[in-house]
């Protein structure tokens, strides 16, 4: 389905019919079909919510409508409009940082958070390892545009069994306007302060991590880990920088344990 915001169609997808919903925040120009594998999982006992977000998918807006203050305002847009009263929020690479954002903004509309592979917009601390990415897309290795893409692919896809799921990112990847991509970053001046502000949550919070990801080791997720009141730290072997999409039961298996009691 597309959502009216702004005078933009957003594209909406929900399924599922359990008594709790799990709403789900791509990273970057990823399009909710990271979250897919993930859902299906959860979609038995839960209902749950994915969305394209400005610049991913197949929500299609000009780039100078992709500011990350409308990133955390279409959190709520989407919750209206599904007439979501209270959800579990996750977060996966950039986007958990949008998720960090919009529980802050409203405490009272989330019962929990997920956060896969980022830190949530926290700085990285000095005992974490040297990312490989130092700057913005055009830097990256690579002649082209789609060359890039791919060389970030397989920085993000590192299992030796995750060949067709690096195609299938490539193409999510792809499918975005190129313009979008240089978006990177784009919540950098937001972050400000943001290790200050993450006390105040009181809802519990998972982190799941790849053990083989080069861009949010466990140095990272841990110490993220540390500013928070309730939480659990959840290590996917092998894993890189996608679980969602390469362990989808490991990661489902680990959000129905945390939030069983809860």
């Amino acid at each position: 389905m597309f959502i009216d915001v702004d005078g933009h169609k957003v594209f909406a997808l929900s399924f599922g019919a359990g008594p709790r919903t799990f709403l789900a925040q791509g990273g970057w120009i990823g399009s909710s079909e990271v979250w897919l594998p993930t859902l299906e999982l959860l979609s038995p006992r839960w209902r749950t919510v994915a969305f394209d977000h400005r610049g991913a998918g197949a929500t299609v807006v000009p780039v100078d409508a992709i500011a990350y203050g409308a990133l955390v305002d279409d959190v709520f847009r989407v919750l209206d409009a599904l007439r979501v009263e209270r959800c579990v929020i996750g977060g996966e690479s950039a986007g958990t940082q949008v998720v960090l954002d919009a529980v802050l903004r409203a405490p009272g509309r989330f019962d929990g958070v997920v956060l896969v592979d980022r830190s949530g917009g926290l700085p990285r601390p000095p005992t974490a390892p040297p990312s490989p990415i130092t700057g913005p897309p055009d830097s990256w290795p690579g002649a082209d545009h789609r060359a890039r893409m791919r060389w970030f692919t397989e920085l993000c896809f590192p299992e030796p069994d995750a060949e067709h799921l690096r195609r299938w990112g490539h193409d999510i990847l792809m499918r975005a306007d190129p313009a979008a991509s240089k978006l990177w970053g784009i919540g950098r001046a937001a972050a400000a302060g943001m290790a200050e502000r993450v006390a105040e949550i009181k809802q519990p919070v998972l982190l799941v991590y790849g053990s083989a990801d080069p861009l949010a080791p466990r140095e990272v997720m841990a110490a993220a880990a540390q500013r928070l009141p309730v939480h659990r730290l959840v290590e996917v072997a092998g894993a890189g920088h996608v679980p969602i999409m390469t362990r989808p039961a490991e990661v489902a298996a680990a959000i129905e344990g945390f939030f069983a009691v809860r």
